[in-house]
């Protein structure tokens, strides 16, 4: 009777085994075919319409009011935000789709934050802020480069969104003894932790507006990238207007 039983628990694991990985195939095959669309029917429209309104701007195709040249300019960072959109939701499904193994290198962090804002630069000249570094040369770590400028790149552009207009954004990084922290703070309205923490639930019912969630999505690729590296996320924000994303990395 007893080996029956045991027969019967190994054919019920075993079904159990099977329905779980027909169910992550099928939703395997489902984010696939969302991936499809947004990279084909979604991404090469915006594309289109960015760089039609680029063609505008630049007077290809004659004069232009200035009243047409800011409803234009409008129009082109909503395209160019949806877009930014687009690229972080296509990265989190294939990022989540494959088993990515990390290809550490050496790297230099402070080269690799000036990469990132020669992109990022011009986004912040548009809300007249102003980037301001702190940071001691020749900070090395062991990283995989894509992945770490991801990380930056989706904390400074979260920094600048959230921040208000003509305002300072401070970039840090920190060493001693025991770590070392990459942080971005900024001037901006307090968030309490619940709200922090909606920012990175999967839940995204909570998000009120489409910054919400270009932010969120930015801070959560962040924070599965720095997970991935085995470091911690730094987000906080205080009663005196600001905010502070990041991580740190326990030597």
């Amino acid at each position: 009777m007893f080996f029956f039983q045991k027969k019967l628990i190994r054919k019920f694991r075993k079904k159990i085994r099977e329905i779980k990985n027909k169910n992550k195939e099928i939703l395997k095959n489902e984010k696939n075919k969302f991936s499809c669309i947004l990279r084909h029917d979604i991404k090469t429209a915006i594309l289109a319409q960015i760089r039609s309104i680029e063609l505008i701007l630049e007077e290809k195709f004659g004069k232009i009011t200035p009243v047409q040249k800011e409803i234009l300019s409008q129009n082109l960072n909503s395209n160019y935000f949806l877009l930014q959109i687009i690229v972080n939701t296509l990265f989190l499904l294939n990022y989540e789709n494959e088993n990515y193994k990390l290809n550490l290198e050496n790297i230099d962090l402070l080269d690799e934050i000036n990469t990132c804002l020669n992109e990022i630069r011009n986004y912040a000249l548009d809300k007249e802020q102003n980037i301001v570094i702190k940071a001691p040369k020749n900070i090395k770590l062991s990283a995989d480069r894509k992945f770490i400028q991801k990380i930056i790149y989706n904390i400074i552009t979260s920094s600048i969104s959230y921040g208000f207009e003509k305002s300072d954004i401070e970039i840090n990084i920190k060493e001693n003894k025991k770590s070392i922290s990459f942080s971005t703070k900024n001037k901006s309205a307090y968030m309490t932790k619940e709200k922090i923490d909606s920012l990175f639930s999967e839940n995204k019912e909570n998000l009120c507006d489409f910054n919400q969630l270009g932010m969120s999505l930015n801070l959560n690729i962040a924070k599965k990238l720095i997970k991935a590296h085995n470091w911690n996320m730094i987000a906080k924000s205080k009663k005196d207007n600001s905010s502070t994303f990041g991580f740190v990395i326990q030597k």
